[in-house]
């Protein structure tokens, strides 16, 4: 799982970045935009909310964003992708899955299953009483980004393909 932005690029020597330009950024880019532009908008808002951008970024396409968007974009889902592996919840409980997201990452959750600061504020551990009435959002919202992130392109970009040329 590998981010590339455009400070990384312009750290590359020069004749790697024509090699990476001419054969390689292209369908990375592509991959990028598809993965992102192809998302549902509440898919988008969720991702959005991780990376610190505003609501009206889940209406725009990845490449329609500036230079610095985009990377925050696709660092956010590169550590939303990590956070949510189906590979990371091998053997644990939902409890103990959601105990091991950093605070900001089970925000994200919370915002992805619709629930308010009200419901994040409460202790975790409610998750196991049958009585909390916002344990089935949560764990639909925890399915839905596990399949989100599934797929996600093992390289992801916020380098357009003509910007390794520069």
């Amino acid at each position: 799982m590998t981010v590339m932005t455009l400070n990384l690029v312009e750290k590359q020597p020069a004749a790697m970045r024509r090699i990476i330009g001419k054969h390689l950024a292209v369908p990375r880019w592509q991959e990028t935009c598809d993965y992102y532009n192809q998302m549902m908008e509440r898919e988008r808002l969720t991702v959005c909310f991780h990376a610190q951008l505003k609501q009206r970024h889940a209406t725009m396409r990845f490449e329609e964003m500036n230079d610095v968007e985009r990377e925050r974009l696709v660092c956010a889902i590169d550590e939303l992708r990590g956070a949510f592996s189906k590979r990371r919840q091998v053997g644990a409980s939902e409890y103990a899955y959601i105990s091991f997201l950093t605070v900001s990452q089970r925000r994200t959750l919370f915002m992805h299953a619709g629930l308010t600061e009200k419901e994040f504020n409460q202790p975790y551990w409610r998750i196991n009483e049958e009585s909390c009435y916002w344990r089935d959002a949560l764990f639909r919202a925890l399915r839905e980004l596990f399949s989100l992130f599934e797929y996600a392109p093992t390289i992801l970009t916020s380098v357009k393909p003509e910007q390794y040329l520069h």
